[in-house]
């Protein structure tokens, strides 16, 4: 999504989450690579691309190791591939066998021994890791140089690559060396999710079935694994994205080869069947049953009880959302428990209640839940994080607070962009408590003192963007002021000088009497901080009261975060205002995410309370410090005390000011005096 530069955009809570999705999911894609032949069908173009005559299946066959059923079903599949090069066919005769007519040879050619290279010694090394870990008995070295066609030097660093990929998952070297044959060694769950790790599905050929790169997976098999798959799903009203309906599909694949190969789980695990929720317990008892019929093997208890585990893992979706009873079926309970004891403490210490929000309360269990799954968010962008910390710079601490208590109890954390999803949950659930005040709660008096033509134009625009919404008062001349004052507006427009309004304290916007896109932007920025202001408990004070002269540190030189931090900590401290703890708790905070804004700011606190006095110090640097991924010049350091929590809306209302205003962060970086400084900044 491109934005104008300088242009301001009214973003909701909804549309970040819908274009997060999106880019989230695209990114998710596009990690699987896409080959349009896989390995073997594309030994089959070389040898007859460099062939120069004809050559028959059981040739083809003998020097790839593979049958002349195999050839024929892979020569067809090329010959569809090959349609976008022109007059280019594999022809086949009986008796004569195959051969390539091509005027686009060379070009072919080139396309293949591109991805050639790498990929031959990717399909090597993954069937070698396959066909040793499905062994029973050590395989000879021997064999593999011949099966291959590859020296022992290359066997012996492609095996050093297997044991480095199985590193990667956390297990020890597991293909081991025994005189001249190698043999894997390690737990049969440890086996059966290397197998899967070396299964490459190529998502070009998916639909009722799975195709890998190499071979390896039998189709009918996954055609039949992935349809009972899908009706146990169906029969509840559910689907899997297609990447988790792949991994359902393998890990069930792999507990058949390795059942049919009696190799099944021993029976050590301690099974906790209160751990499974109700609809996951049944749908793995009903696709055992029915998988286990077709494919003509029996799950046992063990089978059955690992199964429920791992689909408990995976993030099952409605075409509607879930309801919070439904959840309770899927998900385990400690979730649940865990997400309300969040808001619990949301609730208590900033008194903002999400406690009630139950597509709160489902977004966020399902979102934790399904990221700690495989830690699949650690490399994750959030395409909309600056947007996020930026302009919702309250919502986003938020859910950094989440991260705290989420890490007391699971000790998992959360990165910054994953916080900014949860941000963005949070967002829309303080949207919809927003939106709960009825119309009549909220209203605008228009005040002008134009011509009635133009004040009726303007009052039918302002009624066309906000019937049903908000009630609109007016038009008032200046002189019936105290009329209109007694309808108690949230809001006043006015086409006038607000500084006739300046002795009362409702909000006045100046607007022009067409109504143009920038009054339109400044409405609607004030609305929903009033709807905010409404929810959250505003200042007991005004913003100055919580500056000080004796806290003002105007063109300091530093080279570092971490000394600008130091020096304005130990400020805070000797005023008696924290406690020692203040600089440590800051760079904790620091550690989950930067407390950096767009145009060089930065507004750092401590994690957790150690603060005596609520207070904001301020330091301008004479050159901008690298804070994070960006730099910072203007630096206000917050500390709130525990009583003082439920206004931190408020305190961050500084930031989202001044983030889009580069001319004012230039005048306020450049003030050397505390009183101006303070009148600019207000």
């Amino acid at each position: 999504m491109l934005l104008d530069k300088g242009k301001k955009v009214q973003w909701t809570f909804s549309k970040l989450l819908s274009i997060m999705e999106a880019y989230s999911a695209e990114d998710h894609f596009q990690e699987v690579k896409t080959v349009y032949l896989i390995e073997r069908q594309k030994k089959i173009l070389n040898l007859l691309l460099l062939g120069d005559g004809w050559m028959t299946g059981a040739q083809i066959g003998n020097q790839l190791g593979i049958t002349d059923r195999t050839v024929r079903n892979d020569i067809r599949d090329i010959n569809e591939e090959l349609k976008e090069f022109p007059d280019t066919h594999i022809e086949s005769i009986r008796g004569k066998g195959y051969i390539l007519n091509s005027k686009s040879r060379e070009a072919i050619l080139e396309q293949v021994e591109q991805t050639n290279g790498n990929e031959t010694t990717q399909g090597r090394l993954c069937n070698l890791a396959l066909e040793i870990l499905m062994a029973e008995d050590p395989v000879f070295l021997d064999d593999l140089e011949e099966e291959y066609y590859i020296s022992r030097t290359t066997l012996e660093a492609t095996i050093k690559n297997i044991n480095e990929k199985c590193k990667e998952t956390g297990n020890k070297m597991v293909v081991r060396h025994k005189k001249n044959a190698v043999q894997a060694v390690c737990s049969e769950q440890e086996r059966r999710s290397l197998l899967r790790r070396f299964i490459l599905v190529s998502k070009e050929h998916m639909g009722g079935s799975i195709k890998d790169e190499y071979g390896f997976l039998n189709q009918d098999i996954t055609k039949k694994i992935m349809l009972n798959v899908r009706r146990a799903l169906a029969k509840r009203c559910m689907q899997l994205t297609d990447q988790d309906m792949i991994e359902v599909v393998l890990y069930i694949y792999i507990q058949y080869m390795r059942i049919r190969q009696g190799n099944h789980l021993d029976e050590k695990s301690e099974k906790n069947g209160d751990m499974i929720p109700k609809t996951i317990g049944k749908i793995t008892e009903e696709l055992t049953k029915n998988v286990g019929a077709a494919l003509g093997i029996e799950f046992t208890v063990e089978e059955r009880y690992v199964l429920s585990m791992y689909l408990c893992g995976i993030r099952m979706m409605k075409t509607e959302r879930f309801t919070r009873k439904e959840i309770e079926a899927i998900v385990e309970p400690r979730y649940l428990v865990i997400v309300e004891e969040l808001l619990n403490d949301i609730k208590n210490e900033f008194m903002l209640d999400l406690t009630q929000d139950d597509e709160l309360v489902v977004d966020l269990v399902l979102h934790i839940r399904f990221s700690i799954k495989a830690g699949s968010s650690s490399h994750q962008t959030n395409p909309l994080l600056d947007t996020m910390k930026n302009q919702y710079p309250f919502v986003f601490e938020l859910s950094t607070y989440i991260f705290s208590r989420f890490y007391d109890a699971l000790g998992v954390e959360l990165n910054e962009n994953q916080l900014g999803y949860i941000a963005a949950h949070l967002g829309a659930a303080l949207e919809r408590l927003e939106n709960t005040k009825s119309s009549s709660d909220f209203k605008i008096a228009v005040c002008s003192n134009m011509s009635m033509s133009i004040v009726r134009l303007l009052m039918a625009k302002l009624h066309s963007l906000y019937t049903n919404r908000i009630n609109i008062t007016g038009p008032y001349p200046v002189y019936d002021m105290e009329h209109m004052l007694e309808e108690t507006p949230s809001l006043i427009l006015t086409t006038t000088s607000s500084n006739l309004f300046r002795s009362i304290s409702v909000p006045v916007i100046t607007i022009s009497p067409i109504l143009e896109s920038a009054d339109v932007l400044a409405i609607n920025q004030m609305i929903s901080k009033l709807k905010r202001d409404s929810i959250v408990f505003p200042l007991p004070d005004e913003i100055e009261h919580y500056f000080e002269d004796d806290l003002f540190f105007p063109q300091l030189e530093f080279e570092t975060q971490e000394e600008v931090l130091s020096f304005l900590s130990e400020k805070i401290v000797e005023k008696g205002y924290a406690s020692d703890e203040l600089l440590a708790n800051t760079m904790e905070r620091e550690k989950i995410a930067p407390t950096t804004f767009a145009n060089e700011i930065a507004m750092p606190h401590p994690m957790r309370m150690c603060a005596y006095k609520t207070v904001i110090a301020v330091a301008t640097l004479k050159n901008p410090v690298f804070w994070g991924n960006l730099s910072a010049r203007l630096i206000f350091m917050l500390v709130v005390r525990g009583s003082d929590m439920k206004y931190m809306n408020s305190f961050f209302d500084i930031v989202s000011n001044l983030v889009c205003d580069k001319k004012k962060v230039r005048k306020l970086t450049d003030e050397e005096k505390f009183q101006k400084f303070m009148e600019e900044l207000l």
